[in-house]
Formats: structure tokens, C-alpha cells, sequence
């Protein structure tokens, strides 16, 4: 057992690395404490109210238990404590604290001074609790960490070594590994702000709707004056009734005359600033927008700004051989000036990317596929009505996070459901795509399938769709229908063509194609540089050559880690990595990155 650490309680800081969000909000940094709970009986213990510190361990948040683990992926528990002083001069009677948590893994629930506050599921999505129960001087607050899936959650559940849960996607990594803050509220809370830009021409005005959730914490329903600004100028204001302890989602327009259009490579965003104000209380919240024409053609091509068209890009994965998930600014940096020497214009994740990638991809003007956390969920499941609340719920908190970035300009509901789309997935697509369009009416809704020739295609609950991302993997998987030879590279350009016959509306991405290299060898050799980087250029030539196609994103920038046992299609694997990245975990560049460099730095030709 590690020696007992002594007790230190930091307090919260101004530093944000997240640009948007309510004024006044703190970093809840410093020191936090850590202990493993592999046997499940730290809430039998009392983990949540006890005052030593015996069998703790200082730790800094983001924070993975497993980020140097290469051999087990071992699903888990795991307890964080944080003593908490607040700033000084805070009356805790006449405000409300409020904690955001940006990203707990996967399921977590937390404690106040030993009493239970809140609970949330989802990795990569943040929820809030309210700190009722606050006591002058210091309080605890600890937060329990389990990565134990069920059979029914979205991601991540498949039979596994130890208390079979844990293999999936990815790394079953564990762990605070976003941020947490804090914030004051003085009886009126602005807790989220949504903007939606449109533009109808290019010459055209913009019309930009704010939808501004404001919470009344009193006793007493209170009007709440709104003023929006850009910039310093005033655009907007209202005023509106909020009840007593209630919220309410306050609508709000304005015009732009002669919108800066947001731009591949350039970027281009306005600030904006909501502030509400009551009688007894006042908040205010900061954002950025951009103004930017996102319009799909009824032959399947999209156009922004009015032009057709083709990005080029790679896939992000959050692994890092030192922290795993939880990600600092310098992974971020790192990731940011691969991608820009790759001369990427486009970027794809499983799962929602942390807001300030997002941030800075909005400021290089690239383009984001964003996609719920909903993977591989097997048709029985979806049939079940809680697995798709829960799968929407996801979808809607993502929008409901995201929806201010420009750089999105597709919402995937989903990853790789079954081939033949049953009665649960089809309820799930209606049901996902009407909640993100009432979230975010201004962006394409897409859902990603694995494509293989003679599968099943043609379904009518796709309809509900704008776009499809196709994971092809022709050459390198099987890639066939059962009964059918396997596939090789020739066979891919005649099964896209015949998914744009299929569905000849939708807007045709290439959300996924890689082949794993991890050694020198032939290019005839799978496994190979070789092999990779030919595949790769070949792979490339014949998206391209497809007009319909929008687009192409590479699986993956970097290798990561998949489970214990990962094959990948590799005769000579290497787990528990997944090599299909161009660039190895250690940060060295494969020849294929270099290939990719010189094709997505070519001149495109018009579409």
C-alpha cells in the first residue's frame, strides 16, 4: 500500500482551457486523491465519508487509473476525492455552486460530504449537480468511476477476462479524464446557449436564432432581461417570465447584413455574449459562431459556401502511451499539428471530441463528422425502448454541447449497427434524427454503416437520413456477404456506385478505411509499410474519381489500443494496438502519412 498523503485542499482556479461557457466559472484543478476499487466495496466501506486518506493517492484530473496499461483492459472502479475550499469572501446561503463535469468514464456518481448528489452515464458528454449542503471551510467532494458495462449500454460491453466486461472499440480506459469546474449562482443561471446561423445566399444577411436556457434558482418566479451582444455591439434583447425554481429556454433573433463566411483552412468567428439579469441575481455566458452556407444537392453532392466539396482527413482516437484518454493541451497541440501537416481539412471521432479541440479546429477552419457514443449495438438491444432513450439521449447531449462550432457540419447518430436494419434500429434512426434536428435544424444528420459486397442495402428507414458515412475496408477485411468470395480493392469503386444507386439522395462520405502496417516489408505483404501506403493511394484514386463522393477520412491519424487480443486483419499483429494509423503510437510518421501528405496537398479537380 503507497503512504498516506497529506491532506491538502487547493482552491479553485480562474483558468478555463474551454473557451465557451459561464462567466465566473473556476477549474477545479489541484491536488485530488485517487484509490482503486477492483473488488466493488467502496460504497459497502464508506469510501464516500471517510476523513483518512489511507489508501489514497494524490492524482491530477483529467485522470486515466489504466492510461499506462498494455495487457489487461480491465473494467473497473474507481474513487476520486477532492477537498474543497471555496474562494474567499463565498456566503455559501446565498449561492448556489454548481459542478460541470466534463467527461467521467463511463458511469459515475457523486458524493457531497458523504452524501450522494448526482449520477450520469456516457464517457464523453458533461453533466452538472447542484452543491446543495455546502459547509463553511472545507467540504469533500468524491466522485466514483466505473467502467463495469452492461450488455445493454451503448459501447464497450463484450465477454472479457475478470468480471467479463470491458473489450469494445477501444480502450476501456477509466477515470476522470475531462475537466470539472465550478461555478457561482446568484438565483439566475444561464446554463447553455445555443446558436444557429443561417444564410440563405451568399450575398444574403445572415439570420442567427440564440436558444438561451436560463434557470431561476428562487423562490419566486422573477423577469429575466436578456441582452445579447457581438462583439461590443448590442443585437438583441427580451425579456421574459422565468418560475420559481424553474427553466426556461429563451428565444432570441438577430441579423447580421454582411456576414465574414467561415471558411475551409481560414476559419472566421464572431463572439457572442448572453447576459441575463434579475432582480437579486445576474449571469452572463460567452461563445463564438460562425456564419457559413451548408447546403446538400439532390444528387448526394454538399456544398458550403456554394462549392462542391471533397475533404480529406483522418480519424482522431484519444490515446496517449502516458495519460491514455485524458488528454492535456499538449496531446491536443500534438494532434493539431499532425493534422495540419497532414493537410487534413476534415476530422472524424467515435465519440464526441473535447470542446477545446473543437475550439481550435473552429479556428483552423476545419471540419468536423461528429458522432455519438452509439456503437456496434446489436439489433435486440435496440429493440428494447430504454437502450433507444438512452441512445438519443446521447445523440441530443452531444448536439445540445456542440451545436456552436462551426466546424461540425454532420451529426453521426450512430456507428456500425447491423447490416440489415430491423424494426429497433429503424425506430432508433427515426427517433435520433428527429431529436438532433430539433436540437440543430442547419447541419446534415448521417448515420456510419459498414459496407460489404452483396449486403443488405436499401432500407427505408435511411430516408430519414441526409447523409451516409460508408466504412469500407475492400482488400483488407472480407468485406463480403456470407456466400461470396472476399473482396479486393477492384471490387470498391462498383459497390459505391451502387450505393449511390441505392440511395442516389443521400450525401455519400468515406467515414472509414485503413489497413494496419506495423513492420517493413513488400507492399503485396498485408501488415506492411508497403502494403499500407499502395492501399492507401489506391483507395484514395478511386474516391476520388467518384463524383458523388464527398469526401475521405483515414482510419485512423494514430494507432491506439483496442483489447488484449486485437488481430485487425494483421498476419503479424501487434496488441493490443490497432496499427491502421498513419502515424505509430510512439508520434513516428509511417510511409503512408507521407503518401496521404502528398495526395491531400494535390490540387482537387472541380466537382
Amino acid at each position: 500500500m503507497p503512504p498516506t498523503p497529506r491532506l491538502a485542499a487547493d482552491r479553485p482556479v480562474s483558468r478555463t482551457p474551454i473557451r465557451e461557457g459561464r462567466v465566473g466559472r473556476l477549474l477545479l484543478g489541484g491536488t485530488w486523491y485517487f484509490r482503486q476499487d477492483h473488488a466493488g466495496k467502496g460504497e459497502r466501506l464508506g469510501f464516500a465519508r471517510r476523513r483518512s486518506l489511507r489508501g489514497w493517492q494524490k492524482v491530477t484530473v483529467p485522470h486515466n487509473w489504466n492510461a499506462r496499461d498494455t495487457a489487461l483492459n480491465r473494467s473497473s472502479q474507481g474513487w476520486y476525492r477532492r477537498e474543497l475550499v471555496l474562494p474567499r469572501g463565498s456566503r455559501t446561503r446565498a449561492i448556489l455552486w454548481v459542478a460541470r463535469f466534463e467527461g467521467v468514464s463511463h458511469r459515475a456518481t457523486v458524493y457531497l460530504n458523504g452524501r450522494e448528489i448526482g449520477r450520469h452515464s456516457g464517457s464523453y458528454t458533461p453533466f452538472e449537480v447542484d452543491l446543495r449542503g455546502l459547509r463553511p471551510g472545507r467540504n469533500r467532494l468524491v466522485v466514483r468511476a466505473s467502467t463495469l458495462r452492461r450488455n445493454t449500454d451503448l459501447t464497450h460491453w463484450r465477454r472479457a477476462r475478470f468480471n467479463r466486461f470491458g473489450t469494445g472499440g477501444w480502450w476501456n480506459f477509466g477515470g476522470m479524464s475531462r475537466e470539472v469546474y465550478l461555478r457561482p449562482v446568484r438565483r439566475i443561471d444561464v446554463e447553455r446557449v445555443g446558436v444557429l446561423p443561417r444564410v440563405r445566399c451568399l450575398r444574403c444577411a445572415a439570420r442567427v436564432e440564440v436558444r438561451t436556457l436560463v434557470r431561476n434558482t428562487g423562490r419566486r418566479a422573477r423577469p429575466v432581461r436578456l441582452v445579447l451582444r457581438v462583439g461590443k455591439r448590442v443585437v438583441a434583447t427580451s425579456s421574459e417570465t422565468v418560475d420559481a425554481r424553474g427553466r426556461r429556454e429563451l428565444v432570441s433573433h438577430f441579423r447580421i447584413r454582411r456576414p465574414r463566411l467561415w471558411r475551409l483552412g481560414r476559419g472566421g468567428l464572431y463572439r457572442l455574449e448572453v447576459s441575463a439579469r434579475a432582480a437579486g441575481g445576474a449571469a452572463a455566458y460567452r461563445t463564438s459562431f460562425g456564419v457559413r452556407q451548408l447546403r446538400k444537392l439532390r444528387d448526394g453532392r454538399v456544398l458550403l459556401n456554394g462549392r462542391a466539396i471533397f475533404l480529406r482527413g483522418a480519424s482522431v482516437h484519444e490515446d496517449d502511451p502516458v495519460v491514455g484518454a485524458a488528454w492535456r493541451p499538449a496531446q491536443r497541440r500534438g494532434t493539431l499539428s499532425k493534422l495540419e501537416e497532414l493537410g487534413a481539412t476534415a476530422v472524424r471521432a467515435h465519440y464526441p471530441l473535447h470542446p477545446a479541440m473543437l475550439e481550435a479546429l473552429d479556428r483552423r477552419g476545419v471540419l468536423v463528422w461528429s458522432q455519438a457514443a452509439v456503437y456496434q449495438v446489436p439489433e435486440s438491444n435496440l429493440m428494447l425502448p430504454r437502450v433507444r432513450r438512452n441512445a438519443v439521449r446521447a445523440n441530443r447531449e452531444m448536439v445540445l454541447r456542440d451545436r456552436n462550432h462551426p466546424s461540425i457540419f454532420a451529426w453521426s447518430v450512430a456507428n456500425e449497427l447491423p447490416d440489415v436494419v430491423g424494426p429497433g434500429q429503424a425506430a432508433f434512426i427515426g427517433g435520433a434524427a428527429r431529436a438532433v434536428r430539433r436540437a440543430d435544424p442547419t447541419r446534415l444528420v448521417a448515420l456510419d454503416r459498414a459496407t460489404r459486397a452483396g449486403g443488405a442495402e436499401g432500407s427505408p428507414a435511411l430516408r430519414a437520413l441526409d447523409a451516409l458515412g460508408v466504412n469500407e475496408y475492400f482488400g483488407w477485411y472480407r468485406s463480403a456477404a456470407p456466400g461470396l468470395p472476399d473482396t479486393t480493392t477492384a471490387d470498391l469503386g462498383p459497390q459505391l456506385d451502387r450505393l449511390h444507386a441505392v440511395y442516389p439522395g443521400l450525401a455519400l462520405f468515406i467515414t472509414e478505411f485503413g489497413a494496419e502496417a506495423n513492420r517493413a516489408g513488400p507492399e503485396s505483404q498485408k501488415g506492411t509499410f508497403g502494403f499500407q501506403t499502395r492501399w492507401t493511394r489506391d483507395h484514395l484514386a478511386i474516391h476520388q474519381s467518384r463524383r458523388f463522393v464527398n469526401g475521405s477520412i483515414i482510419w485512423a491519424l494514430k494507432d491506439f489500443r483496442v483489447h488484449p487480443s486485437w488481430g485487425g486483419g494483421n498476419p503479424t499483429p501487434n496488441p493490443p494496438y490497432n496499427n491502421k494509423g498513419l502515424v505509430e503510437e510512439n508520434g513516428t510518421p509511417k510511409p503512408a502519412f507521407w503518401e496521404a501528405r502528398l495526395l491531400f496537398r494535390a490540387p482537387h479537380p472541380p466537382r
